[in-house]
């Protein structure tokens, strides 16, 4: 049975190079019977443009999102990104904070990708040139820093869920977003659960667990995932003032 239209929506944000089909079926599961969802791919493949400049683009595409629901374009939102979508939503909502009421990150390099860095260096000597969006998830760049100031001003509406078997994020807890009053949800095994307590527990202290083995690419399809993304939505919808 399809959930009931709510007062707010829900713009889902694809990672890099998603697009097409394979963010269809990526995102499929997450979207399947929520008319409040839409799917947004990055633009240029999230490749070859800078993160600031593909900001621009995500606000055109959650624009269209609305109105295609016929909502207003100052409907509250709840965000959702996974991977660097989850830092484009981030920087969107940072940027937006009368109209985006929580913002989820899923598997979001928050510290930047060691492995971005590495691959835009191997383009340069190839090329001569760099690969915009690697520069800006490299660790240390002007683009996280500028992130990392910005958060704390909607920290408390920030829910970031990442797994231990991240993959493309090393160490894991790169994803981890050391801001007071940002939800941390980490996705591990008991097993893995007790030695992120012993190795990370004070550096890295988590709000919530979801007990699963889930890779990177994985996360948007996990059914527990998809229930912290919709008790969100559900909670930020009863904190809403009653429409007149």
């Amino acid at each position: 049975m399809a959930m009931e239209r709510s007062p707010v929506a829900v713009p889902i944000v694809a990672g890099t190079a998603i697009r097409g089909i394979s963010a269809s079926v990526m995102m499929n599961a997450v979207l399947r019977r929520h008319p409040n969802a839409f799917l947004i791919t990055l633009e240029r493949w999230g490749i070859s443009i800078r993160l600031d400049e593909s900001q621009q683009h995500l606000a055109r595409a959650i624009r269209d999102g609305l109105l295609q629901q016929n909502r207003d374009l100052d409907n509250p939102l709840v965000l959702v990104g996974h991977s660097q979508g989850g830092l484009a939503v981030l920087r969107y909502a940072i940027d937006h904070p009368d109209q985006v009421r929580h913002v989820i990150a899923v598997g979001s390099p928050w510290n930047g990708a060691r492995l971005a860095g590495t691959a835009n260096a191997v383009v340069h000597r190839l090329v001569r040139r760099h690969v915009p969006a690697l520069v800006d998830m490299t660790p240390s760049s002007s683009f996280l820093q500028s992130l990392h100031h910005d958060l704390p001003a909607i920290a408390e509406r920030v829910t970031n869920v990442y797994s231990t078997r991240e993959i493309l994020i090393e160490p894991y807890v790169s994803a981890h977003i050391p801001v007071p009053g940002v939800t941390n949800v980490l996705i591990a095994t008991e097993q893995e659960y007790e030695k992120h307590l012993r190795v990370f527990g004070h550096s890295h202290p988590v709000d919530g667990l979801i007990d699963a083995r889930v890779t990177h690419l994985g996360e948007m399809s996990s059914p527990d995932v998809r229930r912290v993304i919709w008790r969100t939505v559900g909670d930020v919808t009863r904190a809403l003032p009653p429409s007149r």
